[in-house]
C-alpha cells in the first residue's frame, strides 16, 4: 500500500522554497533506501505538535487507501518500548486513534543525529575543512544528547566556508545525499523506519 509520511520539518518562518527543498531532500534520502520509494508521499508539517495534528487529519482522510505514518524528532533519549509510548502524551492530546499508532517513527534524538553519521555527505556540503574528528563517535548515535549533536555539528563546520549550520538549507542538501546504511548502522529507530518503508513497496 502506498505510504503518506508526515514528517516534522520546516521551522516557523520557512518560506515555500525552503519547505520544498527540505521535502525533496527527505524524498531523495528515502529513495536511497529503495528506488521504488519515489512514489512515497512526504508531507512536511512544521513542529512536532503541528505534524501530529496533520497526521491525525491524514489518518481521517486517507487511511482507507494509504498507509499513513508519522516521523518526528524524539528530542531526548528513548526509554519507552515504542515510539507511540514515547509520544503518548502528545498523541493523546491530539486525539490520535489507537489503531493509527502503529506506524509512528522517531528521529532519535533529532534529524541532525542522522546527518552526523555520514562524514562524506557533510564534506560534500561543507567542504574539506570540515573537522570530522569533533563529530560524535558513539556507535549508538541515539545515546548522544540533542544539544551535544548540534554543538558538535556547529563546531565541525566552523572553519568551513559556510561557517554555520542553517537547518533548512543545509539539511535539504545533506539529506539528498545521506547514506541510509550509515544512518541505520548507528540508529535503531532509523532501521525500524527503513524496514517499514521497504515493506511498503514489497507488499
Amino acid at each position: 500500500m502506498k505510504v503518506r509520511l508526515y514528517v516534522e520539518g520546516g521551522p516557523k518562518g520557512v518560506d515555500a522554497d525552503g519547505l520544498r527543498s527540505l521535502r525533496q531532500g527527505f524524498k531523495r534520502h528515502f529513495e536511497r533506501i529503495d528506488e521504488r520509494l519515489k512514489s512515497l508521499d512526504v508531507i512536511l508539517s512544521g513542529s512536532t505538535n503541528q505534524t501530529i495534528k496533520s497526521f491525525v487529519e491524514g489518518v481521517r482522510q486517507f487511511a482507507d487507501n494509504f498507509s499513513v505514518a508519522l516521523l518526528v524528532d524524539a528530542d531526548t533519549s528513548v526509554a519507552a518500548p515504542s515510539p507511540a509510548l514515547h509520544l503518548e502524551a502528545k498523541l493523546n492530546s491530539a486525539g490520535v486513534p489507537h489503531p493509527a499508532r502503529t506506524n509512528i517513527f522517531l528521529m532519535v534524538q533529532c534529524m541532525e543525529s542522522w546527518l552526523v553519521t555520514d562524514v562524506a555527505a557533510l564534506e560534500i556540503c561543507f567542504g574539506n575543512n570540515l573537522r570530522a574528528k569533533v563529530l560524535p563517535q558513539n556507535p549508538d548515535i541515539e545515546a548522544v544528547q540533542k544539544r551535544d549533536v548540534l554543538a558538535a555539528l556547529g563546531d565541525a563546520i566552523r572553519e568551513t566556508p559556510k561557517k554555520k549550520y542553517h537547518k533548512v538549507q543545509h539539511a535539504a542538501e545533506i539529506l539528498a545525499i545521506l547514506d541510509p546504511n550509515r544512518v541505520g548502522s548507528r540508529s535503531l529507530h532509523a532501521r525500524q523506519l527503513h524496514a517499514f518503508l521497504r515493506d511498503s513497496v514489497q507488499a
